[in-house]
């Protein structure tokens, strides 16, 4: 069976992948060729090199870092791959704009009391803090949501943010000081249309890049030697199973045989060769423009509600396009107005630990061209609408009806994962295998005494820990990570926390030992990783 993948990015990597894996594995013989329009693969894994002034930094400029908890797939195939991994800064802060220009409310959460109360100003402000106060609430609200909307497929899924929002009653403050910002400079939308997004999708992207969390910041990893060394680790495994990779050949149509099974690709150069089946791994509208006329009814329909907004994107080293106030910098900083929007910036230095003191910024959608400009690039990212939710659920309409399939983050929440698993169904569908993909744990949502147990637990360990690297990963995302390993110690164990309950229980070790059996304790956790 031949097969084309049209697409290098993360999906059709994924998908190419699966399927030669089943080929080596004894299945059915199947020869895969993978078309890429770029230069190299990965898609949005990008990796740059430029100069600090002291030598090369090696820039990661699209796949930064990824939940290792939520993100179970691209843990699988790192970890597979023999992938080296680090520890990274997921910190956020907020500055918004007053008419004059000059900074409204400022505040971040990457530098603890100090970064939350950046502006001296804030501690007079009750609003100030009933925004603090409903930031905590909103985690726990997004991470129950979250919980019954992924377990339970049957409820609806059509909820727009401001219905959320006003069903749970968070405040004007909360909304310019903290939501808004985030998604007008994640999503280039204007404030008045954020309230019409994706409750689902919205909420599902604040957990998965750590932005529901306050007073801690998790610790996510990141590809050490940078993502295109993971990228060109896949690419050398599809090769050495028998992949034909052609890059910089941009296809041109798809079309189905006259009078007979199979597909015809048709590159830009007039080149062409027939496939039994084909898979698209591109963005929802270029798959339909490569279909052209026959485009289905249903196809049109459902990847036609799938819209994307064009992004500018900066590498540069202009800090006025960072907190005014140091303690505030972040991971990632959102600055812009309540009436025009907002932009978001990447501080890499802290991102990917560069020791440079240059600063390293990437900016989507800034006001203006930032100064000292290293390099501009132009994206495309899917908009988190109710329309593309809905098209999400009915995929199985058009996938492989025709010997076609489609892939990509889209059909998700737009995150790296997403494009992975849906690489990989789509493979495993048209192997006519059952789709097994993981699932994501349970919640862990702690109660305030669960969360004091776990504050206790966390600063004795931050003490304590001074040689070697340990790790608790709860069931949801949460991640602690303590001490270092280093050549003189290279000690590293990462433990699973299934419970909240085991908080308490190392805290007051002495209460439960005397009223329960030992299983009850070693129940509640297990360990992921241990060298």
């Amino acid at each position: 069976m031949k097969v084309a993948v049209v697409g290098g990015g993360v999906s059709g990597l994924a998908a190419a992948h699966e399927l030669l894996l089943a080929a080596s594995g004894g299945g059915d013989g199947v020869r895969v060729t993978l078309y890429e329009q770029e230069e190299s693969l990965g898609g949005h894994a990008r990796t740059v090199a430029v100069d600090d002034g002291t030598g090369r930094v090696h820039l990661d400029l699209g796949f930064m870092c990824f939940n290792q908890v939520t993100y179970l797939h691209m843990m699988e195939q790192l970890e597979g791959l023999g992938v080296e991994m680090e520890r990274s800064d997921m910190s956020f802060s907020v500055s918004t704009q007053l008419k004059g220009g000059s900074r409204g409310c400022e505040w971040g959460n990457g530098n603890g009391i100090p970064g939350l109360l950046a502006q001296k100003t804030n501690i007079l402000k009750p609003s100030f803090w009933r925004m603090v106060r409903e930031i905590i609430k909103f985690k726990n609200d997004a991470l129950t949501y979250l919980e019954d909307h992924e377990h339970n497929p049957d409820l609806d899924h059509n909820e727009t943010l401001g219905q959320f929002i006003q069903s749970h009653g968070y405040s004007p403050s909360f909304q310019e000081a903290y939501l808004i910002p985030v998604c007008t400079g994640m999503w280039s939308c204007s404030p008045q249309d954020v309230l019409s997004l994706s409750a689902f999708f919205v909420l599902s992207f604040c957990r998965n890049n750590d932005l529901l969390q306050l007073f801690r910041h998790t610790q996510l990893p990141t590809v050490k030697p940078r993502s295109q060394s993971y990228v060109n680790k896949v690419k050398g495994e599809l090769e050495s199973m028998g992949c034909l990779i052609k890059t910089s050949c941009r296809v041109k149509s798809v079309s189905s045989l006259d009078g007979a099974a199979g597909y015809r690709v048709l590159e830009n150069d007039g080149s062409e060769e027939t496939f039994d089946s084909v898979i698209l791994g591109v963005h929802a509208p270029n798959a339909l423009k490569l279909l052209g006329a026959e485009a289905t009814h249903q196809e049109l329909r459902i990847l036609g509600a799938c819209q994307y907004v064009q992004r500018d994107i900066y590498l540069h080293c202009d800090q006025n396009l960072m907190p005014q106030n140091p303690s505030a910098w972040s991971a990632w900083n959102f600055l812009g107005t309540t009436s025009r929007g907002f932009s978001v910036t990447y501080w890499l230095n802290q991102i990917q630990k560069i020791g440079s003191v240059r600063p390293f910024l990437v900016t989507l959608n800034p006001p203006g061209v930032p100064d000292h400009v290293l390099l501009k690039w132009n994206t495309s990212l899917p908009v988190p609408s109710v329309a593309a939710a809905k098209a999400y659920l009915q995929l199985d309409q058009i996938q492989g009806k025709r010997g076609i399939w489609f892939c990509g983050a889209y059909q998700g929440h737009g995150f790296h994962e997403d494009g992975l698993m849906a690489g990989k169904a789509a493979a495993q569908g048209l192997l006519g295998k059952k789709c097994e993909l993981l699932l994501y744990p349970k919640q862990i949502i702690p109660s305030w005494t669960v969360a004091g147990a776990r504050l206790a637990f966390t600063r004795f360990f931050m003490q304590y820990v001074s040689i070697g690297n340990l790790i608790f990963v709860e069931a949801g995302g949460s991640v602690f990570s303590f001490g270092k390993a280093c050549n003189k110690c290279p000690v590293k164990s990462v433990v699973r926390v299934h419970d909240p309950l085991f908080y308490w229980k190392v805290i007051f070790p002495s209460f439960f030992c005397l009223h329960m059996h030992l299983y009850f304790f070693f129940s509640d956790w297990s360990f992921m990783h241990n060298s």
